[in-house]
């Protein structure tokens, strides 16, 4: 099978890195894959690191007519000449460039596939209907919050969106990986205990009510220890390490804006948190944690109620409130046999949900359904 996978993100966020997985594992199992993105951008210099195919288009961020067609004609150029079976589309950029490719198409045109990763809702208007019913011929969701996001227009796909959850590599991220040196390099020392938040630098991911939790942890566990790491502006970091100042606890809060091995630092964490105060359509950190055999702190928001189980795979609490937030910190820390129980289900759980071969199977299952006579096939636009 030959798959164009479209993703017009200028930043490497969890719905980029899930389309660079995906044309990996598409091509590990021998199927062709091409990548097709943002031109000059972040995702593209990953792509071609990881040395994943890839054509480059403008997907300017605002309409412009001039540079929408060429990204239109170049499109439809690509899918003729690769001769693509499935155009895959992440985002609504790049789904509008191949909803007018295959409208203005002479020739039969591939079946267009959405993956929806966001909790936003989606408009409900005449032109968002005719691109998820007229034009798209499956649509998947990253989690019910996710397909829940569609509204209406959700409602009337029936069979046509189907949930698929992500995955995470089990061999990359393995409790194997825990390293005392990593450790010591964030100034642990063996008595420490090292909670974590690994996430873009921004508020909605929650990390200045991580701080005020760990300000309240600290008093009851002086040997507690904070990490913070993700990619942000300066000013963003310069905010993050005001406020612990502010809040008196510079002294156990590390923060660094690059991690060379993410899975080794996830591994030597005692505690992985996601404080997340909204969005998480799917949550890669989570899912990540929870193959690292490390316990996880995690908020209710979007698809975090659904991968976690409530005191089975991990805690769950209410966004926006550090005494709940220190609280389930706390209790993990006084109750040892509770924290290995939690990382020992949640291992096993995304060993046996959310591996990369069940993904993909059922990623396959969605493009065979769209090419077959039934499903939409190859069509133009009437």
């Amino acid at each position: 099978m030959r798959v164009l996978i479209l993703n017009s993100a200028r930043k490497f966020i969890g719905e980029a890195a899930h389309c660079l997985d995906l044309t990996r594992e598409l091509k590990a199992r021998g199927h062709d894959a091409l990548l097709i993105l943002r031109d000059g951008h972040e995702v593209q210099r990953i792509a071609h690191e990881m040395n994943l195919p890839a054509k480059a288009l403008t997907f300017s961020s605002e309409f412009s007519l001039r540079r929408d067609c060429a990204d239109v004609i170049k499109l439809k150029k690509i899918v003729r000449e690769w001769k693509a079976d499935i155009v895959h589309c992440h985002r609504g950029k790049d789904h509008w460039i191949a909803a007018f490719a295959k409208l203005l198409s002479f020739s039969q045109f591939p079946p267009i596939i959405r993956t929806r990763h966001v909790v936003v809702p989606m408009a409900q208007h005449l032109a968002n209907k005719w691109l998820m019913s007229q034009v798209t011929c499956r649509t998947i969701a990253v989690s019910r919050a996710a397909a829940a996001s569609l509204g209406s227009i959700g409602e009337h796909l029936g069979d046509r969106l189907r949930i698929i959850y992500s995955a995470v590599d089990c061999r990359k991220f393995s409790p194997e990986h825990r390293s005392e040196s990593i450790r010591q390099e964030f100034g642990v020392s063996a008595d420490d205990k090292l909670i974590g938040l690994i996430a873009r630098i921004q508020n909605v991911k929650g990390q200045k009510v991580f701080l005020r939790a760990a300000r309240l942890v600290n008093k009851l566990f002086p040997n507690t220890r904070f990490l913070i790491a993700g990619r942000g502006s300066a000013l963003k970091f310069e905010a993050i390490a005001n406020l612990a100042k502010d809040l008196g606890i510079e002294h156990c809060v590390v923060v660094r804006e690059w991690l060379p091995n993410v899975p080794a630092v996830l591994a030597s964490l005692d505690i992985s948190v996601v404080a997340s105060l909204g969005s998480e359509g799917s949550s890669r950190i989570a899912y990540e944690s929870m193959a690292s055999g490390v316990p996880l702190v995690a908020t209710t928001v979007g698809c975090l109620p659904e991968i976690i189980d409530n005191r089975q795979t991990g805690l769950l609490v209410p966004p926006a409130e550090p005494e709940a937030l220190a609280g389930a910190i706390c209790e993990l820390l006084r109750n040892q046999a509770l924290s290995r129980g939690l990382a020992a289900n949640a291992l096993q759980r995304v060993r046996e949900f959310h591996s990369h071969d069940r993904w993909i199977k059922e990623i396959l299952e969605v493009y065979e359904q769209a090419l077959s006579p039934s499903g939409g096939g190859r069509s133009q636009v009437s």
